[in-house]
């Protein structure tokens, strides 16, 4: 995940850096290239639609390190899926905050998988414009959770083992207004990406998403 990251966080500065300031793109709207751009600036301005909410499907992974933190759960990596809702507020023009509940969309029937019982995190999410086409968004933020994972503890039969989790969370999305390339559409976003919900030593917790967010505002 870290690979990842890294250059996504300098793609987003570079974007940032060459982005035109929407302040000087739109005093710069007399003239028609200026309308123009200061338009497209809606797409990502804080002024036009500065809530939104959204829904994502998550495939997500629990990798065990330490077995006598899972009860004797053998170490190896159990597979889950959910539901993700969040809500956010543009606090600025390019960094919100949001709160996020899971809903579980797998259970723990079988061993190898386990089931998110509740999810709720809280997330500051940095982003950047990249040529009016794409946002890119990197939340960091608190997780908390409660998960029950069906493994091997050793005996040969199969155990469910109750977790609570909490932890520093951090992700990379990425973001893409539809009304940009689609006019006749509302304010929709076709959102993607990945997120580790939880790490410290005795496990890592992680996962991929994809999803719609809606933009609106209240007036």
């Amino acid at each position: 995940m870290k690979k990842v990251l890294a250059p996504l966080l300098l793609l987003a500065a570079v974007a940032s850096a060459q982005a035109q300031d929407p302040v000087q793109a739109a005093e710069s709207s007399e003239s028609g290239k200026g309308t123009a751009a200061a338009a497209s600036l809606g797409f990502f301005g804080a002024g036009k639609n500065p809530f939104y909410a959204g829904a994502e499907l998550h495939s997500a992974k629990l990798s065990i390190s330490d077995s006598n933190s899972f009860n004797g759960l053998n170490a190896a990596t159990y597979d889950s899926a959910l539901w993700d809702l969040r809500a956010g507020y543009r606090l600025l023009r390019f960094i919100g905050a949001e709160v996020h509940y899971g809903i579980a969309d797998q259970g723990d029937q079988n061993p190898g998988r386990y089931r998110v019982n509740n999810y709720y995190g809280f997330f500051l999410v940095p982003t950047a414009r990249v040529f009016d086409l794409f946002e890119l968004g990197f939340p960091i933020g608190l997780t908390n959770s409660s998960v029950t994972v069906n493994g091997d503890s050793g005996s040969g039969a199969a155990e469910r083992v109750r977790k609570h989790l909490d932890s520093l969370a951090y992700g990379a999305n990425l973001e893409v207004p539809l009304q940009r390339y689609w006019g006749a559409l509302p304010d929709i976003r076709l959102t993607g990406g990945a997120t580790v919900y939880y790490q410290r030593s005795d496990a890592r917790e992680y996962g991929y998403h994809l999803g719609l967010r809606y933009d609106f505002a209240f007036n």
